[in-house]
């Protein structure tokens, strides 16, 4: 959309300021952050001017949403870390307790081995 017919549009929304569908209409035009952030400062002009207008702020709250809905659908996404496979899990469990196992075996038989030698 150029900027004439940005304007001449929002002439059109003046004009039928009550109307919801001729805001949706015209913020069907933005879909990006930059025509998003010039629809919101439109809403802000009029706020400016009216100041408390509900339309403009309810407007202005929508122009927001929409803007931060694209930001965060902008931001770089990482993958997710995957979750350890089952048998690894498994496997790390039974060699931990085999370790601790053979450990406290040994420990007993030097415990025997010293208490035969008294």
């Amino acid at each position: 959309m150029t900027l004439e017919d940005e304007e001449r549009e929002w002439g059109r929304v003046l004009s039928r300021w009550d109307e919801e569908e001729a805001h949706r209409a015209w913020l069907a035009n933005f879909t990006d952050i930059e025509g998003l952030a010039r629809a919101g400062q439109r809403y802000r002009d009029a706020l400016a001017a009216r100041p408390g207008d509900p339309v403009a702020i309810r407007w202005r709250d929508e122009v927001v949403k929409r803007a931060t809905v694209q930001g965060l659908a902008s931001l770089p996404r990482t993958p997710p870390i995957g979750a350890r496979p089952r048998w690894l899990t498994i496997t790390l469990v039974v060699a931990l307790s085999a370790f601790v196992a053979a450990g406290l075996w040994w420990s007993t038989l030097q415990l025997l081995a010293i208490l035969r030698a008294r």
